[in-house]
């Protein structure tokens, strides 16, 4: 089934007791903020919530969300409602085998469907963020939004658009944020702790970034190896912003980077500015996402975080000439 409307999804969700949350592998600020606001909210109504990730998580991420906010060991039998969040991929899924029309599980998603279904899905690509589709479900629901709700869900909103500055960034964007704000989302704490806050690693991961990356032909790009990785003493969600970063910069129409954040396995990303979409890219890869923000994997073992950059960067160069 597919496509089904938000309210049948808010019916579905009210049958069950127990619901086990997923999103995608090495999660941002929207999975985790989307999966702990529709948490919460289903706690309020006296349900069983758990967010399942088994990654450890950055130390920005425990500071604004909080500690132990995810439950790592997942055992089927104890759930009897699958919810999947900001993840249309089964390779990034954690347990996708709890996912298809053979299970009680739900899909909700923003980016372009591709292989992970669940028996009821919902995909809406014009939303910026995951977020804004929880909040339209908690809504069409009438289920609970309190201040720590509207927190998570603003947090995975304000990151996913940018701060309301990607491409991806529409009217829907500014009325959810409104509406999470009158819901009580305290965004001045929020920015204070995202935007205007750097610990001593965070810096030395950006300074890593400023010293090593390379632009050609209005293409800025970064590479991380393992021993890179090492002697920053970082794990593998400390590079998440790198294509971020490089896209900034005035004379790049395209950014992305290709951290190898375990041995042999290549994680890309991909930033663009309007004019120049990327996701073909990204999927000719593996990957998906949306048009100008996407992500995927590769795993070679004879490969290295350089033969890859330039792998991709061949590909980039002829899609744009």
């Amino acid at each position: 089934m597919t496509n089904k409307t938000l309210k049948k999804i808010s019916k579905i969700i009210k049958k069950a007791s127990s619901i086990a949350i997923f999103s995608h592998t090495d999660p941002d600020f929207d999975a985790i903020g989307s999966a702990l606001g529709l948490k919460y909210s289903l706690e309020l109504c006296g349900k069983r919530a758990d967010f399942i990730s088994s990654e450890k998580q950055t130390e920005k991420a425990e500071k604004i969300f909080g500690n132990d906010f995810c439950t790592k060991k997942f055992d089927r039998e104890s759930y009897d409602l699958f919810i999947s969040l900001d993840n249309p991929a089964r390779s990034r899924c954690e347990h996708e085998e709890v996912f298809g029309e053979n299970t009680n599980s739900i899909l909700l998603d923003h980016h372009k469907s591709l292989d992970l279904q669940g028996k009821y899905n919902y995909t809406n690509t014009n939303k910026s963020s995951c977020a804004e589709i929880v909040l339209d479900l908690l809504e069409a629901g009438h289920f609970p939004i309190d201040k720590r709700v509207a927190s998570c869900l603003y947090a995975g909103l304000s990151t996913d658009s940018g701060a309301f500055i990607n491409t991806n960034t529409n009217a829907d964007s500014f009325l959810a944020a409104y509406k999470l704000l009158k819901y009580g989302a305290n965004s001045i704490k929020f920015n204070e702790e995202h935007y205007r806050s750097m610990t001593e690693k965070e810096l030395n991961i950006r300074q890593f970034i400023y010293n090593h990356f390379k632009i050609e032909k209005n293409i800025a790009f970064c590479t991380v190896s393992q021993e890179d990785m090492k002697n920053l003493k970082a794990n593998k969600r400390d590079f998440s912003q790198i294509s971020s970063e490089l896209i900034k910069f005035d004379k790049a129409n395209v950014s992305f980077s290709v951290v190898e954040k375990e041995p042999k396995a290549f994680y890309f990303s991909f930033r663009a500015k309007e004019g120049f979409p990327v996701r073909d890219i990204a999927e000719k890869f593996g990957g998906g996402g949306h048009l100008y923000a996407c992500a995927g994997k590769i795993v070679d073992q004879k490969a290295t975080a350089t033969s890859v950059a330039k792998l991709i960067l061949k590909e980039v160069k002829h899609k744009f000439n």
